[in-house]
């Protein structure tokens, strides 16, 4: 459904945004590998996250439901759905996350998912899991994709791409057959699977590898700091690894709460959320906020469910422009859409590089974030594998295309806040993908 969207410069205020999604994800998902009952507090109400508990209940999870909580109970054994066929909807965790669980089970299953998650590549878990034994059969690397779970053999495995989604698939693969893993991460990614196994498991291993102040080889007279592994952080899971179960008490989610500070940062406002996710492989947004000339300010800091969380107020400058690129990029990749749109306000021009991971996303990010910038007047170029934007112009309003991506519809109902004369966008129901009341939301901060 088409929304109008129309300039209101004014925003800000306080509220909470719903529960992580990335932390719900594997919440559900690990519950069907759970010893007892898996008790969730703020899991959110997207369409993603359904995905994954819809996937999980037809394995056997048993769910019980209140205003609150959601109880899960996980079933003595994991069975097929009747049909074979689980879909997984427009979910991209779900189905990485879940291929690893069915290839160490001893079920076989078939993924399917919508037009969207059906063109998204699986080749970056298959291989891996290929390599430790597993059956999984794609006709192109992509949905559908059937799996024949079997007993699985032990691998170390560098991912050639940096990805919480391959990292938790392999880890989960061994989790679920009983089989050692070591994953080795050259760039350190979201770590939820690793925190949640660790707060309500046992027998994980996490190394994080420091540099070391050595004797160059160049001048012995000198010392220079250098990484004694060619890898930043080592997971691993043993036979002995365990998912006992539990209580999850899930943050706000750090990805839908910068939509609503990228309104603060642009309208030179202050916009606050409370008890936002503030797990330090997901703050680069925040960094980047403070890097472009925002005022950051956290406040009530505490770890529950080994997630650290906070209250976060954001108040808005004169922006700059910024180069982003490397581990930078991969910090802020579900944030790019938004980064881009800030880089519209901003004076000077941004180029972000590293990108090309979104070119594979609900949409190709780029190619959308492109389109609807060059609507508003900004010179923007795509590149090979990211962004150029010149920023500091005046803007003008635009009937903005969602692509079927919330967040490209999320990213650009914030600039319609900004620019001169209405805007639309075409589907404003895309955006119950990962926050459902994003709009109620967004007018709350609006005076």
């Amino acid at each position: 459904m088409k929304r109008e969207l129309r300039p209101s410069h004014n925003v800000e205020g306080s509220l909470s945004v719903p529960g992580d999604k990335s932390i719900a994800h594997r919440a559900a998902l690990l519950s069907i590998l759970a010893s007892e009952k898996v008790t969730i507090r703020n899991f959110p109400d997207n369409d993603d996250c359904r995905s994954s508990l819809e996937a999980a209940q037809a394995l056997g999870l048993e769910v019980r439901e209140s205003r609150e909580l959601l109880d899960l109970f996980p079933p003595e054994q994991i069975s097929a759905p009747e049909s074979g066929i689980i879909d997984c909807g427009n979910s991209g965790t779900t189905t990485r996350l879940l291929s690893g669980i069915l290839a160490g089970s001893n079920i076989e299953t078939t993924l399917t998912g919508d037009e969207s998650l059906s063109g998204r590549p699986m080749k970056r878990i298959i291989d891996p899991i290929s390599e430790m034994g597993g059956e999984l059969f794609s006709e192109d690397g992509t949905l559908p994709l059937r799996i024949v779970g079997r007993k699985l053999t032990p691998i170390e495995y560098t991912p050639p791409v940096a990805s919480a989604q391959v990292k938790s698939a392999v880890l989960l693969a061994g989790l679920s057959s009983g089989c050692s893993v070591t994953v080795r991460e050259k760039t350190v990614t979201r770590d939820h699977t690793e925190r949640m196994l660790e707060a309500l498991g046992e027998k994980i291993e996490i190394r994080d590898i420091k540099p070391t102040l050595m004797p160059d080889p160049n001048d012995p007279r000198k010392r220079r700091m250098v990484m004694p592994e060619d890898f930043k952080r080592e997971v691993k899971v043993s036979t002995e690894t365990r998912f006992h179960g539990g209580e999850v008490d899930i943050p706000g989610d750090i990805s839908t709460a910068a939509f609503f500070w990228a309104a603060a940062a642009i309208g030179r406002k202050s916009v606050t959320i409370e008890n936002v996710g503030l797990n330090p492989t997901r703050t680069a947004f925040l960094d980047h906020l403070k890097a472009v000339g925002c005022k950051v300010e956290i406040a009530d800091k505490e770890t529950i469910s080994g997630e650290p969380r906070g209250t976060v107020t954001v108040t808005g400058g004169e922006l700059k422009h910024r180069r982003i690129s490397g581990d930078v990029t991969v910090g802020l990749i579900d944030e790019i859409p938004i980064v881009g749109v800030i880089a519209a306000f901003a004076n000077g021009t941004t180029v972000i590089r590293d990108a090309q991971e979104l070119r594979v996303k609900e949409s190709d990010r780029l190619e959308a974030v492109s389109h609807n910038l060059n609507l508003m007047g900004v010179k923007c170029g795509v590149l090979e594998d990211g962004l150029a934007i010149e920023g500091g112009r005046e803007l003008s309003g635009a009937d903005f295309l969602s692509y079927g991506d919330h967040r490209i519809a999320m990213a650009f109902s914030i600039a319609s806040l900004f620019v001169t004369g209405p805007s639309s966008i075409d589907d404003e129901s895309c955006v119950a993908v990962s926050c459902r009341s994003f709009y109620e939301l967004l007018d709350s901060l609006i005076s």
